[in-house]
């Protein structure tokens, strides 16, 4: 009565079916949920108790809990109720159930101790709740993101996926401010949008982690192949594959007029401008790095893909990949990398000497002026134009060009022609090889341009935050990095600007409030999950550089911070940007919060063959000094007790 009463049928009669049954005396009996009924993944979720229902209900016992997924128990009881061998069986019914009936559904079963028996079957409604992840955006978007960073980086980043999905799909209905979440000030991906994008193409939901090799393994892991839905969408596909294979050619005809470009912008921003005047050129700032943006996703992805192909390829050759030299990356490498360029300053000035001569200094002089010309675009973060670039801070890298780099690369990768491999399997694999190369050297160089074109939008927020200081609107210049972007449109077109220094000092709190806070992976809905607060005795990442190191700590959050790393310390920082590669020649390992195989971190610490482990949460809260070992084979960070 209550339901109709809640539920009216415009006074249409109410139907009834009874469905009479034979009682089953039950042994055991419980539900069994398809997918995870809070979160959408797909996980089989088992519960059970002693007898019936409602001998269960009687007890007041808990029922104990099974979580399956990809033929792996996620979780399971210690002493269960059910054997192994009857929850796999139940766990096994019920995709097969939820495949006959197409769609995720929620189960009752009863065991009489010889036969199975599934009483009842639901679908679960509900299962749009959205998933949002860090393990992609953490290394694309690290760390705290103010207001103004997000607003330029989702409009870059969330614009291009989202012209990437149209062209996939032809679905235009996609929402930019959809596709990431901004939690206590940390970018999130919406990986429930991209896995339904999959999902229309046939492929299983997790394929865009799977593509990313995020998932764990499993022997029911589901494989990359599409369904017959590609069937449909075969003249789209084929128009997005004849993108990539002519993705290589468009790149290079980009590189040859982009650099221009951004520096005919730069010569502009030398001017005396109106605070319009500003804004208008940090939009065609935007504008330019609009098709940079698009290819610094798709040819990193396109690296990726490449190199984890080839490295499932030479494992079964018994090759790790890992000692295996790309042609072509060290080359690139060099040329983008400022640590090499430092290295060499260092030895050219300060090799067997403390201090210089007057001529020695003015061509130091000189030649740091070049070097920053070169670099000076680079920060701590290249994802952060709120960060304070090499250029305003040339005191700084004269102190690292004086600091002894003592360590030198020892690195010896084998060459592919030096690889033992039977004939019939050479050429295809060096096909292979060549692809894989020129992409990782495709990854390097659009990351050297995009963090080039990017670091120019601090340049004209600077610029206009100049201006807003005169105007008695903000304390600071940088101040403005705490207003969003929509809200620095509406201040420039207001005649009479009003004050924001209350609201941005309110920010700086909100954000002191969060920094250090340990957040989950993944986080269900829109609402900001409960802070975190837990200290771990080991951690674990992945491991991208070989070996094992124990040594102490250096917590390093900002690059001005380096005189505090001594020579084999464990150099612990919060993400992977050339930036921090310099200080790599000290340390005797490294650890980073976020990063893959293919990070900056992750390649300079196997040029320098010291330990690297990365996408360590919650690495950058172990204590400064604390004794720690890490261990490049397994990705565990085991933390001494104090």
């Amino acid at each position: 009565m209550t339901y109709r009463k809640n539920n009216p049928n415009d006074g249409d009669p109410v139907k009834l079916s009874v469905i009479v049954q034979e009682m089953v005396p039950a042994v055991s009996s419980g539900i069994a949920f398809s997918k995870n009924p809070l979160t959408g993944l797909s996980e089989t979720i088992i519960e059970a108790g002693r007898g019936t229902g409602e001998e269960q209900a009687a007890m007041k016992r808990d029922p104990e809990r099974w979580i399956g997924k990809w033929g792996v128990w996620l979780q399971s009881p210690a002493d269960g109720i059910l054997t192994d061998e009857l929850a796999r069986l139940i766990m096994k019914n019920t995709k097969e159930i939820e495949s006959a009936y197409g769609q995720p559904v929620d189960l009752e079963w009863a065991y009489d101790g010889k036969n199975l028996y599934f009483l009842q079957v639901r679908p679960i409604t509900r299962l749009d709740i959205p998933v949002f992840s860090n393990r992609i955006s953490k290394e694309m978007l690290p760390g705290i993101i103010k207001p103004l960073v997000w607003s330029v980086n989702t409009r870059l980043v969330n614009q291009t996926w989202v012209d990437i999905l149209k062209k996939l799909t032809g679905d235009d209905s996609f929402e930019p401010e959809k596709l990431t979440g901004h939690f206590y000030f940390r970018a999130y991906f919406n990986i429930t949008v991209f896995g339904r994008v999959f999902e229309r193409l046939g492929m299983p939901y997790e394929a865009l982690e799977l593509l990313f090799g995020l998932e764990q393994e499993g022997p029911e892991k589901p494989r990359m192949r599409p369904g017959v839905k590609i069937v449909l969408k075969l003249p789209r596909l084929m128009s997005f594959a004849f993108d990539f294979i002519r993705i290589e050619a468009r790149f290079n005809t980009l590189l040859q007029t982009k650099k221009k470009r951004y520096e005919e912008l730069v010569r502009e921003m030398s001017q005396d401008l109106s605070d319009k005047e500003w804004l208008d050129l940090a939009n065609r700032v935007y504008a330019e790095t609009r098709s940079v943006a698009y290819f610094n996703i798709m040819l990193p992805m396109l690296a990726m893909m490449h190199h984890r192909m080839l490295t499932g390829m030479l494992k079964k050759e018994g090759i790790d990949a890992r000692t295996l030299e790309l042609s072509g990356v060290s080359i690139v490498s060099e040329k983008n990398s400022p640590h090499i360029r430092l290295n060499q300053l260092h030895q050219q000035y300060y090799e067997g000497k403390t201090e210089l001569t007057d001529d020695e200094q003015r061509r130091l002089d000189r030649d740091l002026e070049l070097f920053l010309h070169e670099f000076g675009h680079y920060s701590d973060s290249g994802n952060d134009c709120s960060s304070i670039p090499w250029r305003e801070t040339p005191d700084l890298i004269r102190q690292m060009i004086a600091q002894p780099t003592t360590k030198k690369s020892t690195s010896s990768f084998i060459a592919f022609d030096d690889l033992k491999l039977p004939m019939f399997r050479r050429s295809y694999l060096k096909n292979f090889y060549r692809r894989s190369s020129r992409f990782a050297v495709h990854r390097e160089t659009i990351s050297s341009l995009y963090t080039f074109g990017y670091g120019q939008f601090r340049r004209c927020f600077i610029g206009l935050g100049n201006r807003l200081v005169q105007q008695n609107v903000l304390e600071r210049n940088d101040d403005v990095f705490y207003l969003y972007w929509q809200e620095l449109v509406e201040l420039v077109n207001h005649v009479e600007k009003p004050s924001q220094k209350e609201l941005v000092l309110q920010r700086k709190r909100d954000i002191e409030h969060v920094t250090d806070a340990m957040l989950p992976e993944m986080i269900f809905g829109f609402d900001q999950p409960p802070l975190i607060d837990e200290k771990k005795s080991s951690l674990h990442g992945i491991p991208t550089s070989l070996g094992t190191y124990t040594g102490p700590a250096r917590i390093l959050q900002r690059l001005v911070d380096f005189e505090r790393l001594h020579q084999g310390d464990v150099l612990v920082i919060p993400f992977s940007d050339v930036g921090w590669t310099p200080l790599f020649a000290k340390a005797g390992a490294v650890v980073a919060e976020s990063g893959g195989i293919l990070s900056h971190s992750s390649i300079v610490a196997r040029e320098y063959r010291i330990p690297a482990v990365v996408s360590v949460s919650g690495a950058c809260r172990i204590a400064e000094g604390t004794m720690i070992t890490v261990n490049g084979y397994t990705g565990d960070v085991f933390i001494a007790e104090t």
